[in-house]
């Protein structure tokens, strides 16, 4: 069976004839659900084809696998058809139809709610029969493998692999609403330790970007993991909770097994941070959990979520020293945007303070009305933030306040690379968060 897997992109990602390719190759990686499928689908002739990086391919497929992210989901209705015959089906999967499967019917075969890849040998099974049902419902038969062949396109980072050892949200509860990993992936599950160890073993690369939604909510199956891959000599790249503040004792374990840089979630901050900026208690103590990173020659990455009450300029002027005084070397910053059927989304959608226009949900657009904060202003004072932290001197003073923590190699290849491929993204207008 011939296999078309289409990556989307965004108009300002999108690749164009005779230009080079748009943003930073430091986060163009391939789709990870792609390579898992792709790993299924060995005794079939399996395409990649990543709209960032290519025109579309002169391939005729028999089945066309398509990830539909709620930001995407219009350009993908109105578009899919006109590129590819009926003769060809369709299988949508990912937020949107996960989230809206009937709205899919107009342009798709089949739809997947939920993980694909553990349902994808009964969706092989019935295109070979010409019975593919309407919806299909993932099952529990966890699939972690992976075919990594679409890494190797011309296009994509070189610098770096993918890999991830569990599936499922570990937020708290006020941010599971805001976690698309908690609309796919119902419950926790890990990979079998010795499985994930061999996938290592077969990766070339030398940094491997774990990613897990919290790499250490096991911190036991985390701490056996990398010391079992300590004979491979990898570097990681891995993302937390602020939990992992909780366990002092294990940062020089995770420096000796190479992890370079840790991202913080959320949760870190919370989201009153409008009421603590102000409170020295509260930066003495982030700085010092920040300070037990760089001490272990670890980098430290940020992701917060702006956009609530309380907030003005001034607080984003605040929010500016803060992240440089408590040593931050790079941020993620998104606006809220609650995930359309949870909780929060109908509270604001109870009150008119929502939008239901979907191409806006890429984390940056504001959707939310803030009382006393139009969007504009929001969205505004986020741009200020962002090119602030990410301008030139912002970007030299920061490295070169931590380079003696961090050593020059570290500080060179785990904090300048990526804060100039941040910089690089949002200066080439091809969005941000990438």
């Amino acid at each position: 069976m011939r296999i078309l897997f289409y990556s989307p992109a965004p108009t300002q990602k999108r690749y164009t004839s005779y230009e080079a390719i748009k943003g930073s190759a430091f986060f163009r990686r391939p789709n990870y659900d792609a390579m898992r499928l792709a790993f299924l689908s060995r005794k079939h002739d399996f395409r990649y084809y990543d709209e960032r990086i290519e025109n579309k391919p002169d391939f005729k497929p028999d089945l066309l696998v398509t990830n539909v992210p709620l930001n995407l989901s219009s350009y993908i209705t109105s578009t899919i058809r006109k590129s590819w015959s009926r003769n060809t089906k369709v299988i949508s999967f990912g937020f949107f139809p996960t989230l809206f499967p009937a709205l899919n019917k107009k342009f798709a075969d089949s739809v997947v709610i939920g993980d694909i890849a553990n349902i994808w040998h009964k969706i092989l099974e019935d295109a070979k029969n010409k019975k593919l049902s309407k919806i299909y419902r993932s099952n529990r038969k966890d699939q972690f493998g992976i075919d990594r062949t679409a890494e190797a396109k011309y296009g994509l980072t070189p610098a770096l692999a993918q890999l991830r050892t569990s599936f499922g949200c570990n937020c708290i509860k006020n941010n599971k609403d805001f976690c698309y990993e908690n609309i796919i992936y119902k419950k926790i599950v890990h990979w079998d330790i010795n499985e994930a160890i061999n996938e290592v073993a077969r990766i070339k690369r030398k940094v491997i970007f774990l990613r897990d939604d919290d790499f250490f909510c096991d911190l036991d199956y985390a701490l056996d993991f990398l010391d079992k891959c300590w004979r491979f000599k990898k570097m990681w790249i891995c993302q937390s909770t602020g939990g992992l503040f909780d366990h002092p004792e294990i940062f020089p374990v995770l420096r000796d097994s190479g992890v370079r840089i840790i991202h913080i979630k959320e949760d870190w901050l919370g989201q009153n941070l409008a009421e603590r900026i102000d409170d020295p208690k509260f930066v003495r103590e982030k700085k010092r959990q920040t300070g037990l990173l760089h001490n272990n020659r670890i980098a430290c990455g940020l992701l917060i979520r702006l956009g609530f009450e309380g907030e003005d300029f001034n607080f984003y002027q605040k929010l500016l020293k803060f992240l440089v005084k408590i040593k931050i070397d790079m941020v993620k910053m998104t606006v809220q945007t609650p995930i359309p059927g949870t909780e929060t989304y109908y509270q604001y959608k109870k009150k008119g303070f929502i939008t239901q226009d979907l191409t806006l949900y890429d984390q940056w657009m504001p959707i939310v009305q803030i009382p006393g904060i139009t969007p504009q202003a929001l969205y505004s004072w986020m741009e200020w933030l962002r090119d602030r932290f990410y301008s030139w001197d912002s970007i030299l003073y920061r490295n070169v306040s931590v380079s003696p923590k961090l050593g020059i190699y570290n500080t060179m290849l785990f904090n300048l690379l990526p804060n100039l491929s941040y910089r690089n993204n949002f200066l080439e207008k091809v969005g941000y968060p990438p």
